[in-house]
């Protein structure tokens, strides 16, 4: 019953989100209808773009039959409701570790006189911690450790050997390509710096940390349970809205901050069309290494060419 009506309820949440701002925040609404709305055509037009690369290229040449049926084996034997029940845990943990340490951070900053922002640590070191370092021992280990079931997931996300499984190359490129073409004649790239170099490297540990988060553990475990479209929009649906919460103490969010209600409905707008590309290229190809080779090419992308977002 759960997986029959999973994608229905996972699809009616999304509207509500979306809707509910929407007729809540007449700044929200000028922000979707009027000239701002090219921000939206490039949050969109690229996904669907890559999405139906990635269907192309799946159905013609891979191989997803056989590879679910490794997940699924992966994932025997896994307590997969008690499993998301830590994940929705840490979540929270990882919200109020991002507004506590800000807090703190913010308290040494006027005591010392310092200017230093340290948001970008705050950032790595609450995902580092409640996406990651403690997500693995719960998750993939999850007590399975004798009989070695908890390495099969790691093995298939990160351990990419079939050729195939790098085809979704060609969509992450080519939605890299559609957002540059829309998006760089208006704010250009940023220069080659240390503190460009810095920030990518930084954000490549934001992306692997939050991609086997919300793809390899969560996405996986709620598409078993809802059905592959379930999953993905479920999964979209909690990504974006972490992002919302997050967003007044985090460097990396991109939203304006305005107020929760606000974020809320740019963020399902934004991050969640994303995170359904995000999700389908997992669900297509089971390689984390795609996701965050896409993720690092976007951030580039949308970073102002003065790089003064926390760091």
């Amino acid at each position: 019953m759960v997986r029959r009506w999973g994608l229905t309820w996972t699809i009616a949440v999304a509207v509500v989100l979306v809707l509910g701002p929407l007729l809540a925040h007449p700044v929200l609404r000028d922000d979707v209808f009027d000239d701002k709305s090219v921000l939206f055509l490039i949050a969109w037009a690229p996904m669907l773009f890559a999405g139906l690369m990635s269907w192309a290229l799946v159905w013609s040449l891979g191989q997803r039959e056989r590879l679910d049926q490794r997940v699924r084996g992966a994932m025997e034997g896994h307590p997969l409701n008690r499993e998301l029940a830590w994940q929705l845990l840490l979540i929270v943990c990882f919200v109020l570790s991002m507004v506590l340490l800000s807090r703190v951070l913010d308290i040494y900053g006027e005591e010392t006189g310092t200017a230093t922002d340290l948001s970008m640590s705050v950032s790595l070191v609450s995902r580092l911690l409640f996406l990651f370092a403690i997500p693995l021992l719960i998750m993939d280990r999850s007590g399975l450790t004798l009989d070695g079931k908890g390495t099969f997931m790691p093995a298939v996300a990160l351990k990419v050997r079939e050729p195939w499984r790098w085809l979704g190359l060609i969509p992450v490129v080519g939605a890299t390509v559609v957002i540059g073409y829309l998006i760089v004649p208006y704010i250009g790239l940023p220069e080659p710096s240390l503190t460009l170099y810095a920030m990518l490297l930084a954000f490549a540990v934001i992306a692997v940390c939050e991609e086997i988060f919300f793809r390899g553990m969560m996405q996986t475990r709620l598409e078993i349970l809802l059905g592959r479209w379930g999953g993905i929009i479920a999964t979209s649906v909690v990504f974006a809205s972490t992002y919302a919460l997050i967003q007044p103490y985090d460097a990396v969010s991109q939203l304006t901050g305005t107020d929760l209600v606000h974020d809320t409905g740019l963020s399902m707008l934004t991050y969640a069309t994303a995170s359904v590309l995000y999700g389908y290229l997992w669900t297509c190809y089971r390689n984390t290494w795609l996701n965050v080779l896409l993720r690092m090419a976007i951030f580039v992308l949308i970073l102002p060419p003065e790089l003064d977002v926390g760091i």
